[in-house]
């Protein structure tokens, strides 16, 4: 029997609505990026993505842009990970975006999409032969600076795959490495707006202050070269105004509990980093914040036992694993999470759109 739509599942459809109303045509590219790994920031774009899709009707593309590939190994079969892998060489992948353009050929024909039942999303696969095209965007990024033609259009490669896939999604999701390198570079540069999972510890306060830094200079870098630009017919439609990348949020993972009186808190260590979080990302990223009162904290991603593992091993979202026992109460608590975070993210999603909005006119 299906369980009953919860106020977070109605108010995130009504604000589904909201977003129609604006009338905005095309898909939202949506980065979720932190330059830390072990933060949980596979999970969080698979389970986030099956939610929209299972629960919320939204059409999604998956990118996995990460050459560890582990959203990949996530949400394939095992068969169809031997199918692509198992040989010499893969095909199908992410590699097929970005090999054309390397050796001279330009853009992909074709984007090599894949449906994924399970997750009801489509995925664009890894390849763990995307680390070696790192140094070809990180050549061509010194040509893009200084406006040349074809450093722009290779920092642009994911600016035309978005544009090419737009009008077939309502979201373009991208799973990245951790790394502040040129492919996530150029991502970022390409995408509509940012999600920041992260896990509650030290390291992750100082991952907020560089992916700040950085994107500050990489939007500055690439203002110049747009400005610059030797033939500005040849890069990407809606891209010569530049980008105002928004930042809708952070989502805390992995954060341990212990219960007294059967009241779940946090534990004191873990809790002593949890208070300084919402002060971190202010001081870093307020720039991106479309009001003062803007709450950035898409919510919590507690530990749910054996689950999240357990849903990998299926290749299923942990919303929808069907293991009784343990796991019932385990696949509630985690759609509540999931529930709560999509409802937060179209809410902060509307209100930086909002803001975008009004600067722009």
């Amino acid at each position: 029997m299906a369980s009953p739509k919860s106020t977070s599942h109605d108010h995130a459809l009504k604000l589904i609505q909201d977003l129609a109303d604006k009338g905005r045509s095309g898909a939202r590219a949506i980065c979720f990026f932190n330059n830390k790994g072990g933060v949980g920031k596979t999970t969080l774009v698979a389970n986030l993505a099956a939610q929209l899709a299972l629960n919320l009707n939204q059409r999604i593309l998956v990118v996995d842009a990460d050459p560890q590939c582990n959203l990949t190994q996530y949400v394939l079969t095992d068969n169809e990970f031997e199918g692509t892998y198992g040989g010499l060489s893969a095909t199908g992948t992410i590699y097929d975006v970005i090999h054309p353009l390397s050796i001279g050929k330009g853009y992909s024909r074709d984007l090599p999409i894949r449906k994924v039942p399970k997750f009801g999303f489509d995925a664009i696969i890894g390849d763990p032969r995307l680390a070696l095209k790192e140094d070809l965007l990180a050549q061509d990024w010194r040509d893009a600076k200084a406006g040349g033609t074809r450093g722009l259009r290779t920092t642009f490669l994911f600016s035309n795959l978005i544009d090419r896939a737009a009008e077939h999604y309502d979201f373009i999701f991208f799973d990245m490495g951790p790394s502040l390198g040129a492919i996530n570079r150029s991502i970022l540069l390409s995408a509509d707006h940012f999600v920041v999972p992260m896990s509650i510890d030290i390291f992750s306060l100082w991952a907020i202050k560089n992916i700040g830094q950085a994107l500050g200079v990489w939007q500055t870098e690439l203002a110049n070269g747009i400005r610059f630009a030797e033939d500005p017919s040849e890069l990407p439609r809606n891209r010569l105004k530049g980008r105002n990348l928004g930042f809708l949020g952070y989502v805390t993972q992995q954060h341990k509990e212990k219960s007294e009186n059967k009241v779940s808190r946090v534990v004191e260590a873990y809790n002593a980093i949890k208070t300084k979080l919402p002060h971190a990302v202010a001081s870093v990223l307020k720039s991106y914040f479309p009001s003062p009162t803007f709450d950035p904290h898409l919510g919590d991603i507690k530990h749910l036992a054996s689950l999240a593992p357990k849903s990998q091993t299926l290749h299923t979202p942990m919303i929808t694993v069907t293991l009784k026992g343990s796991y019932t109460v385990t696949r509630s608590q985690a759609r509540k999470i999931y529930e709560s975070i999509a409802e937060r993210f179209f809410e902060n999603l509307l209100a930086v759109e909002a803001k975008s909005k009004a600067s722009n006119s």
